[in-house]
């Protein structure tokens, strides 16, 4: 039995991680949570004494080499790193990048899922925050580009169409350019929704209100959210930082029990195989189409839910074989 700690100094990672924060076995590996401002000062005890191994998300306590554990950056990609932890060769991070080629990728599965049925009167839940304030130059690409990808959303996670649009070869300077691109595709697919499906279509986030005044607040309740995830279509338009389909959003939907229905990311077939067709879009008209049979079939909806839960009930081997990769 291999003990690895896994620990974090700030309770708002709390949301980030979801049910695979808690103390549990993974075949050869037992993960002990030692998480929050107090626990934490634990964990640097245990380190100096050298007992088991450790991942230390945000690099708090800061791990220096492999031999002790790895640093994870769960919001983002290699770009997200903090500048002063870019040296270290133990940093792991969870979300994928069209623009990079990074292998050092621990992957969190949703675990524990809820088996519920489908509510009867479903709501689309989407919830997040919004900022398409461009630049002249954001603008004139997406006006520009903007019909090529709205007939295939999946676009801007090709690394040959940023090359193809943009003289810039900085990769962080690109990934300034990808976020609002992608910021501006949410919008525009959220316009959509609303005019499409009204009050089935509920939108959270104080961001939105100043486009719809029917928006909802934001609410940063995790049981809240797993309550309105519950039972209900939940729209997943990604990461804003990369190209995952399973990161801390998605995982708290699928493990609330929601129906996630989500925009294509570069692993969607690997990570939904089967389900892909029934639950993954890359233009509206995908979109409507998922949209329209799991609204209007509710056995259809039951049996997607089901599906769901069925996929992802072994999701502890998986997280077991993504231990083994580093331990």
């Amino acid at each position: 039995m291999k003990i690895i700690f896994f620990a974090f100094k700030h309770r708002y990672r709390f949301k980030d991680l979801n049910n695979f924060l808690h103390s549990r076995k993974y075949g050869k590996y037992l993960i002990i949570n030692l998480s929050g401002p107090i626990k934490y000062y634990l964990s640097k005890i245990f380190m100096f004494l050298k007992i088991g191994k450790y991942i230390s998300c945000d690099g708090r306590p800061i791990i220096k080499d492999h031999k002790t554990g790895y640093n994870f950056f769960i919001r983002g990609s290699d770009l997200n790193i903090p500048s002063n932890f870019k040296s270290l060769e133990n940093n792991i991070v969870s979300i994928k990048h069209p623009m990079l080629k990074n292998k050092k990728i621990f992957q969190v599965y949703p675990i524990n899922l809820r088996k519920v049925n489908p509510n009867k009167n479903l709501k689309i839940i989407f919830m997040s925050t919004i900022n398409v304030n461009c630049t002249r130059n954001e603008l004139n690409i997406w006006e520009k580009h903007k019909n090529e990808i709205l007939n295939n959303f999946s676009i801007i996670d090709d690394k040959n169409f940023w090359l193809n649009i943009t003289n810039e070869r900085d990769n962080i300077e690109i990934n300034k350019l990808y976020r609002r691109i992608k910021l501006l595709l949410r919008f525009e697919i959220i316009k959509h929704l609303k005019n499409k499906y009204k009050e089935k279509f509920n939108l959270f986030g104080d961001d939105w209100n100043k486009y719809y005044k029917d928006a909802l607040k934001s609410d940063y309740n995790i049981k809240n959210n797993i309550n309105r995830y519950k039972g209900n279509i939940c729209l997943d338009l990604g990461c804003i930082e990369g190209s995952s389909s399973l990161y801390s959003r998605s995982n708290q939907i699928i493990e609330s029990g929601g129906i996630i229905v989500q925009s294509e990311q570069m692993d969607s077939s690997e990570k939904f195989k089967h389900l892909k067709d029934d639950i993954v879009f890359n233009n509206f008209i995908q979109l409507d189409r998922i949209f329209e049979k799991i609204l209007n079939d509710y056995l259809f909806a039951k049996r997607i839910l089901e599906k769901i839960n069925a996929h992802f009930s072994n999701s502890n081997r998986n997280v077991e074989q993504e231990l083994k990769k580093y331990f």
